[in-house]
């Protein structure tokens, strides 16, 4: 059973329509390179531009302390707390974000909201996030409650029916039409070959991150943005006005 908590956040704010994104990729608790999306974000800021991120916040963070504590992964935690903190400034000034889902938030979801012990049994990089957040979240219970408001109020994709966009994780199944359907079944936070190699024709742009590669993949329907940054060292976000497209690459020191 899943439990709700109620906070500063809405997840029933409503999403103006836009022409114009900026779109945040998988970040991976690599804190480095978050500060820099962060300062980007506020230094680029747009009033009709709407900032999208696609999941997989946490999980194969860089290595640190945490109030005189040392961590595997103290990145996770730095980086979801200053997610939290980016999307309260964002309410504050009216400004919408769009937080997606990623397979990774999954994990957390099933650990810390539906009580499963299972990937934290079989995945180190997780149970090295998890150490990390449950140190803070017991000593910080606004933080404990922001992170769970956090986790609930994901969004599984974002469809932009005008401008003939999807926003998405991983991607979709070509031949399944549903889009609702595939998120329930996870098909939207896993999927990568029978995507990404496929020669359907899709009805939309569909932007996702989730399989990496060294250079965005850019095709006539399918945006690639994943750059595997806890290995590679850098993030390629991605500014779209129309029918337009750039590519902001930022690195750490």
């Amino acid at each position: 059973m899943k439990k709700f908590f109620t906070g500063l956040f809405s997840s029933a704010r409503k999403v103006r329509k836009y022409n114009k994104y900026l779109i945040v990729p998988d970040i991976h608790g690599t804190y480095s390179i978050y500060q820099k999306v962060e300062d980007y974000i506020k230094e680029h800021d747009e009033d009709d531009r709407l900032v999208i991120f696609l999941g997989d916040y946490m999980d194969r963070g860089e290595p640190g302390e945490i109030e005189g504590k040392t961590f595997d992964d103290a990145g996770s935690y730095y980086t979801i707390r200053d997610l939290i903190k980016l999307r309260k400034w964002a309410i504050d000034k009216d400004k919408d974000m769009v937080f997606l889902r990623g397979n990774h938030e999954i994990f957390f979801e099933n650990f810390f909201i539906d009580g499963s012990i299972r990937a934290y049994k079989q995945y180190k990089f997780f149970k090295n996030s998890v150490e990390s957040l449950e140190y803070m979240m017991q000593r910080d219970h606004d933080f404990s409650e922001d992170f769970i408001v956090f986790l609930n109020d994901l969004t599984p994709y974002y469809l932009d029916h005008k401008n003939s966009y999807l926003f998405v994780h991983a991607g979709i199944d070509p031949k399944a039409k549903d889009l609702e359907q595939q998120a329930k079944e996870g098909i939207i936070y896993w999927i990568r070959d029978k995507f990404i190699l496929s020669k359907q024709k899709l009805p939309y742009t569909v932007v996702f991150g989730h399989t990496p590669f060294f250079k965005p993949f850019i095709k006539a329907d399918k945006i690639g943005l994943d750059s595997g940054v806890y290995r590679s060292g850098f993030i390629n976000l991605l500014e779209i006005n129309g029918a337009h497209h750039k590519i902001v690459k930022l690195e750490a020191n």
